[in-house]
């Protein structure tokens, strides 16, 4: 019997010295768990008008934009300007890979453009791009972008999210699985799985060695794995950051900004945001088709103790449609001429609408803490101008598809962009009906900011795009709430982190003790 059992230690021994290496290699992998308060709706940049941060770190640009958010070469080593301003040439980097192992080549910057031109695709991007006339390959290594008009935004255009450049065999190699199973770029990671609802995991590139030149970091990154995870409920969040369980997280709850602050775990880093949260309204529907329903709505939200009290005094309030971030194009006179709290008013405004006592709507939120108490106060604000509300809370997908359905009422948003043409993107009658999700179709602002996007200078534009603001605010499109701070949380194993006004990137950092 003793000889049966030292037989069996022996034999376990013997399979452990060959199980241990591989052992011992998996607790030497880093991993760096993020959080937010919602997840995305798909992992297909091309078709999604919400981006998650992974897609930032999976696919690369042909434009980046360093801290200083000045443009600088990405995918792209140089780029030329005809005299007339109307053809782009951008020669790409030679030996880049795709996740899949393909070179990336001026077919895969082709294919990117024109399939989100295509109107079968239905990009939401669509419309930012439509100043492309055509994308021509010159070689294996350079495209030429044609575009219909002068066109000072283009190199915001191919810096963002969107514009990522994807591998041309993309769809037609994964048809339905792709967006969802799997992904391919030539970023620093790589899509391993998305469990929807719950995370998106990512694996690094080890192949990865044409980061941007301003990166301290130019190779592989120094952390195997990210994982982002979707936590909507506060006190979960906090909890997990405060054990460790999540080391960075974005979305930080404001109750819990002066705790955090507190724990000499957690660095609390803030910073002006290019934020807007606002309340909007279908304006093909009655009664919100009336100017003065618009109207009176704006009248009755109180910010002040929205931003003191919902939001922990880490907001300030809005008026106008674009955040004081954007410093060149934001209408300095929001404050001024945008509508201020005045029950009253609103109470008549209603009446002159033949709605003198009030009506009945629907309140739509995400579910995340944040937007329950913001829907809440909402609520009884409104109520007291003769507004009944009912609120619907939806997770992050549910919503998306909401709005997509054209089933919205009332509903609460908050965008996050740095660059005036967020207009275009919610309120061009082209995107209609979605990302136009308040369904504003007018004429007048459609001339307004496409004449500002087609402007010949970034002077023009600017001056164009504050036209277009103090109209919006005529016409009550929206009801601007509150502009908030970016507050980010990070654990202090986290090493090297940098902030980034708009996006950080995981390659970069490292993780320690």
């Amino acid at each position: 019997m003793f000889k049966k059992k030292l037989t069996i230690i022996l034999l376990v021994s013997f399979l452990l010295s060959f199980v241990s290496p591989l052992t011992l290699a998996a607790e030497n992998e880093k991993t760096l768990v993020l959080a937010y308060d919602k997840g995305p709706e798909t992992m297909d940049h091309i078709k999604t008008g919400w981006y998650s941060d992974a897609l930032v770190w999976i696919f690369d640009r042909l434009v980046s934009r360093d801290y200083n958010f000045q443009y600088k070469p990405g995918l792209a080593k140089r780029w030329d300007v005809s005299a007339d301003g109307l053809i782009w040439t951008f020669y790409l980097r030679e030996n880049v890979k795709f996740h899949n192992g393909e070179p990336l080549t001026a077919r895969d910057v082709k294919w990117t453009f024109d399939t989100i031109l295509d109107p079968k695709t239905a990009s939401p991007f669509a419309g930012d791009m439509d100043v492309i006339k055509e994308v021509v390959i010159r070689d294996q290594h350079t495209v030429d972008i044609e575009l219909k008009y002068t066109f000072p935004n283009l190199l915001f255009n191919l810096s963002a999210t969107a514009a990522g450049i994807a591998w041309h065999g993309s769809y037609q190699e994964y048809g339905s699985d792709y967006g969802s199973k799997y992904v391919i770029g030539t970023g620093p990671y790589m899509l391993k799985e998305w469990r929807k609802g719950d995370r998106i995991i990512l694996d690094k590139n080890p192949d990865y060695t044409w980061g941007p030149e301003w990166m301290v970091n130019q190779g592989p990154a120094l952390i195997d794995q990210v994982i982002l995870r979707t936590i909507p409920e506060e006190n979960v969040l906090i909890m997990e950051l405060e054990t460790g369980g999540v080391h960075i997280s974005k979305t930080v709850p404001t109750t819990f900004v002066e705790r955090l602050e507190q724990n000499a775990e957690v660095n609390v880093i803030k910073g002006e945001a290019t934020k807007l949260g606002y309340l909007a309204y279908a304006c093909d529907q009655e009664p919100f088709t009336d100017i003065r329903v618009r109207q009176a709505i704006n009248h009755a939200i109180d910010r002040k103790p929205i931003t003191l009290f919902v939001l922990r005094d880490l907001a300030k309030p809005a008026y106008g449609y674009l955040p004081p971030a954007l410093k060149d194009e934001y209408l300095e006179t929001s404050a001024e001429i945008g509508y201020k709290y005045n029950p009253e008013r609103a109470r008549e405004l209603l009446a002159a609408a033949g709605l003198e006592n009030g009506f009945e709507t629907t309140l739509s939120a995400d579910n995340s803490s944040r937007s329950r108490r913001l829907a809440e106060v909402i609520q009884a604000q409104l109520l007291e101008v003769g507004i009944k509300t009912k609120i619907q809370l939806y997770d992050s997908s549910g919503y998306v598809a909401m709005l997509k359905e054209g089933k919205q009422e009332l509903f609460i948003r908050q965008y996050s962009w740095p660059n005036a043409d967020i207009l275009d993107w919610f309120l061009l009658s082209s995107q209609m009906p979605y990302p136009n999700h308040s369904r504003w179709v007018d004429l007048k602002t459609d001339q307004l900011i496409n004449a500002a996007a087609t402007a010949p200078n970034w002077e023009e534009r600017a001056e164009g795009y504050k036209k277009a603001q103090q109209y919006l605010i005529e016409q009550a499109v929206w009801c601007p709430i509150y502009v908030p701070e970016n507050v980010i949380a990070v654990r202090k194993e986290v090493k090297d982190f940098k902030y980034h006004p708009w996006m950080f990137f995981p390659s970069e950092f490292d993780l320690g003790k």
